[in-house]
């Protein structure tokens, strides 16, 4: 996956464990995360699933990156209530990878409980499923073993002089808000290339 972030939660996402990315910026990358574990996920040969609520998968631009589309499940929720409802059913079938992915701020849909976050994490640890919530703000509370947020996003560019500029990637921090067993505050810098980048 991407190495900064893997750093921070002390190895990458862990099996049996809920683990929260939140980011207030429209540019804070938290997408292009999601799709690099899915991207690891499926070209490891694991069957993964996102759950899409910002309705933000280019399947294009996806399978370039390296998500294997033959392994992943897409599905997109009209309401909050309906992405948890379809992480925790589908947790119980067996997938190794669950990614869901909130979108925007604001959040379509009321407020899930907290007991509703209590027991898709349950869920996970039962069925020992990996599974990365990414959400405008923190949602899941106690129910996570990791929070890391996404922010600082700032444009990269390449070319100087008369050449033209091209946007080479985003710049941003990722901090530890919260670990059950590493100690929060640490920082770590992540560069993310653009689509044109990757392709290189």
């Amino acid at each position: 996956m991407l190495a900064p972030f893997d750093k921070l939660l002390g190895g990458g996402l862990p099996r049996g464990k809920v683990v929260e990315l939140s980011g207030s910026q429209r540019s804070a990358g938290r997408f292009s995360i999601v799709i690099a574990s899915l991207a690891a996920a499926t070209s490891a040969g694991e069957a993964a699933v996102l759950i899409d609520l910002g309705d933000h998968l280019d399947p294009r631009v996806a399978e370039a990156i390296g998500v294997d589309l033959r392994r992943l499940l897409w599905i997109r929720p009209h309401t909050m209530k309906q992405a948890v409802m379809a992480a925790e059913m589908i947790t119980a079938t067996g997938f190794q990878f669950v990614a869901l992915d909130a979108g925007l701020h604001p959040i379509r849909g009321k407020r899930v409980p907290d007991a509703t976050w209590v027991r898709l994490a349950r869920s996970a640890e039962a069925h020992d499923t990996a599974m990365l919530i990414s959400t405008p703000y923190p949602l899941t509370g106690t129910a996570s073993e990791a929070v890391v947020t996404a922010h600082s996003a700032r444009t990269k560019w390449i070319g100087r002089g008369k050449s033209p500029r091209i946007l080479a990637g985003i710049e941003l921090k990722l901090t530890l808000q919260k670990h059950r067993h590493i100690r929060p505050g640490k920082c770590e810098t992540l560069m993310l290339k653009t689509f044109e980048s990757c392709l290189d």
